[in-house]
């Protein structure tokens, strides 16, 4: 059971950051193409719209694989719920890992139900208006900083296994 729980938490792990990096290194730049002028808004709301889904989909699916791994790698609930045991297992790294996890909860709640749709919509309808450019640069810095955040995860993720 443990094994198949970590595989699950690291391909849906995988399945988040790569969509990322696929939207920052394929679908934004493709979408700067004169094919899409004056349909950037409806491209990036089909997309967004559907990464949104999955990726809420996998923050559950990370959340409860991510308790299964801790289960039924010995340590107990009564364990997981003392603050003593996120302080001083793996070295803080898991509180840590956590933490940062718990804000791409907001960040991505904050991009996907507000800035990114608010984005999209603009896009379409006032393109040329400051307050579209202003949304657009909000709802794109977000998505740089899930990306960041995810990373930060990736790599404590990593201290947790190696040390």
């Amino acid at each position: 059971m443990y094994y198949l729980s970590v595989f699950i938490h690291i391909t849906s792990a995988i399945f988040w950051i790569g969509g990322m990096l696929f939207t920052v290194a394929v679908l934004v730049p493709a979408s700067r193409h004169k094919l899409l002028k004056n349909k950037k808004g409806e491209f990036f709301t089909l997309v967004g719209e559907k990464f949104s889904r999955i990726s809420w989909v996998l923050f559950v699916v990370l959340i409860v694989t991510g308790i299964t791994n801790l289960l039924t790698r010995g340590y107990s609930i009564e364990q997981l719920l003392t603050g003593a045991f996120w302080v001083q297992i793996f070295d803080g790294y898991l509180l840590i890992k956590l933490l940062i996890f718990g804000l791409v909860l907001i960040v991505s709640g904050i991009h996907d139900f507000y800035a990114g749709s608010k984005a999209a919509e603009l896009m379409d309808k006032h393109p040329d208006h400051p307050q579209t450019k202003r949304v657009r640069k909000f709802s794109s810095w977000l998505g740089r900083l899930n990306l960041v955040l995810g990373l930060v995860i990736l790599y404590y993720a990593m201290r947790l296994l190696r040390g």
